[in-house]
């Protein structure tokens, strides 16, 4: 007989965030299982996408964890940089490489418009490596984007897609990996909706994985892996979120937190006021970021002006590939 193996009953609903592999289970079932692996273990080509907050910040750390400090080749970490972060997420992950003796490749991605009369692409796209001193600071990547005659919306996207996706999957190409390549996103247990989107997904050329989700990981752990840390990202911490994190008043935060974020910085509302001024000047109509709501510019003036006239409310954000 072979090796007596230690086994495990798991249900499907365990199954579901444990397992990285093609085979899918029906409801309601029960399998016996090998002791699962070590979730961070990277033995093949895979992007590890740094978003610049404390929670995937934390996955990082695991990851080299696993491999004793010292990521194998197969493994590149990444941070696609907006321009629209706040300045202490891009001193974050300066800190993160230094502290931690890991590479960090800073990516940013541009659109051009393409002058032809030709049926086709409109636009074309140039990815740039940057560097902590180099990175974009003033929202030009993301401004870019606002060529178009229309802005990005819950409905498209294309930010995320364009600044984000696309421009890791350019990077993975441009170093020999292969389609589709591994990327490690940091989506934790306690994040179930966004997680059971994202984990095992194939997109963008990627087959996302979400360790943290699978390990368990909330943010109460998060929280204490930073308490006793010798540097922190300096952004406040709302109950394991950062809310000031990725594009500082981004569409698809809350409303509520984004005029909190306005209330106390007001200077912030402008860069995407003036994004939603010279998309609707091109167009020769309104156009918003969020149709539904006020615009940036009034909500600038509701938050400084008029701060008790609208209560907003605990509403939720809207996930995103982005992460925290």
């Amino acid at each position: 007989m072979g090796e007596a193996q230690e086994y495990t009953i798991v249900s499907i609903e365990v199954l579901a965030k444990d397992i990285k592999s093609e085979t899918r289970y029906l409801p309601g079932t029960a399998r016996f299982l090998p002791t699962m692996k070590n979730p961070y273990l990277i033995t093949e080509p895979t992007a590890i996408s740094f978003s610049g907050g404390r929670t995937s910040a934390y996955m990082l750390w695991k990851c080299l964890e696993a491999h004793d400090g010292k990521l194998p080749t197969e493994a590149v970490v990444t941070f696609a940089n907006t321009g629209k972060e706040m300045p202490q997420t891009l001193d974050f992950v300066q800190a993160c490489s230094e502290h931690w003796e890991v590479d960090i490749v800073w990516l940013e991605r541009f659109m051009r418009p393409v002058n032809t009369t030709k049926e086709g692409n409109k636009y074309s796209y140039e990815m740039k490596i940057v560097d902590y001193a180099s990175a974009s600071r003033n929202g030009e990547p993301f401004a870019s984007l606002t060529q178009r005659p229309y802005l990005p919306n819950p409905v498209a996207r294309f930010c995320t897609k364009e600044l984000k996706v696309e421009a890791i999957k350019e990077y993975m190409k441009s170093i020999g990996a292969p389609s589709p390549y591994n990327c490690l996103i940091g989506i934790r247990a306690d994040e179930t909706r966004r997680a059971v989107k994202i984990h095992n997904s194939l997109g963008g050329g990627q087959d996302r994985y979400c360790p943290l989700y699978v390990d368990g990981v909330t943010a109460a752990d998060v929280g204490r892996f930073w308490k006793n840390q010798p540097f922190d990202l300096n952004l406040p911490n709302n109950n394991g979120v950062t809310d000031w994190g990725n594009c500082d008043l981004c569409f698809l935060k809350g409303r509520s937190i984004r005029m909190s974020i306005i209330r106390e910085r007001p200077e912030l509302a402008d860069w995407w006021a003036e994004q939603e001024a010279k998309v609707s000047a091109g167009a020769g109509r309104g156009s918003q970021f969020r149709a539904d709501e006020p615009s940036y510019a009034q909500m600038k003036v509701i938050a400084t002006d008029q701060p008790n006239l609208f209560d907003f409310g605990n509403d939720e954000s809207i996930s995103c590939f982005c992460g925290d």
